[in-house]
């Protein structure tokens, strides 16, 4: 595959970041990185692109030099880093969450239409191949009229993900809903439709001394087509 000739910048050195930036150094120009943690730009030393500490900064000095900028900052600052990065003039590709209310998710929107620039956000899951095969039984009608959906998401964070982190917050992370789980609602919804109604119990039961919010939870859907 021949690379890309758009430049982008990171915003955000963590784990998601770093996977961002590799890809990007394999498919395309990597122009900038940014973080407010000198210790985690240090790991990228021997790569060319420029180094911020600043996001204002990196857009001021960056503008004109990069075509899209890749949101990988904790969940509680998507919106405010997209918002930023698009009313700089610059596309956005953010890491889901999209962000943490659906007010956010509107004003992003909103932004990235009044700037007449493109909002991505990371939803992979959608081109794995057994997703891709399912999706395309239920276009065909090979599954008849879906009545029902049920969907179980088990996923194990050890006390060590959650340490020394943002993670576990409910200002900056927001829970299993929007780290985990945001995925698997994306499939649900991409493949049966529009919900209509929705019935949520959540609680935490084991992990009070950890995490801020729900370790548990059960959601009932209904969808515009009936399902």
């Amino acid at each position: 595959m021949s690379k890309s000739e758009l430049k982008f910048a990171v915003v955000g050195c963590g784990n998601i970041g770093t996977r961002h930036i590799g890809h990007v150094e394999n498919l395309a120009e990597l122009a900038a990185i940014c973080d407010n943690n000198p210790n985690k730009l240090e790991k990228f030393s021997n790569s060319t692109a420029r180094k911020f500490e600043n996001l204002t900064e990196m857009l001021a000095e960056m503008s004109g030099k990069i075509d899209v900028v890749s949101i990988c900052t904790p969940n509680g600052l998507h919106a405010e880093h997209t918002i930023a990065a698009l009313r700089a003039g610059f596309h956005v590709l953010c890491e889901k969450p999209m962000a943490l209310s659906s007010e956010d998710c509107g004003e992003m929107i909103k932004v990235a239409e009044q700037m007449n620039r493109r909002l991505f956000v990371v939803k992979q899951n959608r081109y794995n191949p057994p997703i891709v095969a399912v999706k395309e039984l239920i276009d065909q009608g090979a599954l008849g009229k879906i009545y029902s959906a049920h969907l179980n998401c088990f996923w194990n964070r050890n006390a060590g993900y959650y340490e020394n982190s943002w993670k576990g917050s409910n200002d900056l992370d927001g829970g299993c809903l929007y780290t985990q789980f945001s995925h698997f609602i994306d499939l649900l919804y991409w493949m049966v439709g529009d919900v209509r109604d929705a019935l949520a119990m959540v609680d935490n039961f084991n992990h009070q001394d950890l995490v801020e919010y729900e370790d548990s939870g059960v959601v009932a859907l209904r969808f515009n087509n009936g399902a």
